[in-house]
């Protein structure tokens, strides 16, 4: 049986993760390797978008390692969607329609994508489906598992020319797939 990515995203702790990305990523040269700890609250004000439409805005506030309280905002694009009704979910891939920026408590900027789009990597989703509104629309809850790619040259201050990344772990409240009602999430990594 294939572990979904509700499985694996709770599966894993912060400290596996570290340790997962620490395998995955061999060193091609001497780096400083500085521990980063993120989680905040954010919300996507018009909801967000379908495979085809154009990017939409999100933003978070939290509190991170180097970055303190900090603020963030970025927007989001719907790549693909699979549904399977059968399981009661869709999953899909998402990227950046622009690159997702932190703003942390020194005014500093640490600016990043999801995934390394460069090379067609992107982040992965899955909706499950908890019911319909009254006019048929899907009540959902996303799962939202990406590769936050630092970008060095749009980075600020202490991040100037910073290089590396970090696995973020995003989940939603319930939200209607479609429309442009705020979605409201919390996200670690």
């Amino acid at each position: 049986m294939r572990p979904t990515l509700r499985t694996v995203a709770t599966a894993l702790s912060p400290a596996a993760l570290v340790l997962a990305l620490a395998l995955a990523v061999a060193p091609a040269q001497a780096q400083v390797v500085k521990p980063f700890k993120i989680s905040g609250y954010g919300v996507g004000p018009t909801g967000l978008p379908l495979p085809g439409q154009p990017p939409r805005l999100h933003w978070v506030d939290g509190e991170a390692t180097h970055l303190g309280r900090h603020h963030g905002e970025g927007t989001v694009r719907t790549l693909s969607a699979d549904v399977d009704l059968g399981a009661g979910v869709i999953t899909g891939r998402f990227g950046s329609g622009q690159p997702f920026v932190f703003t942390g408590a020194n005014g500093h900027q640490l600016a990043c994508d999801y995934g390394d789009q460069g090379h067609g990597e992107f982040g992965v989703f899955q909706l499950t489906i908890l019911g319909f509104t009254g006019d048929g629309y899907l009540i959902v809850e996303a799962l939202w598992l990406a590769e936050f790619v630092a970008k060095p040259a749009q980075s600020t201050g202490q991040f100037a020319g910073v290089t590396g990344s970090w696995i973020m772990v995003a989940r939603s409240r319930p939200f209607v797939l479609g429309s442009e009602l705020p979605v409201e999430y919390w996200w670690q990594g």
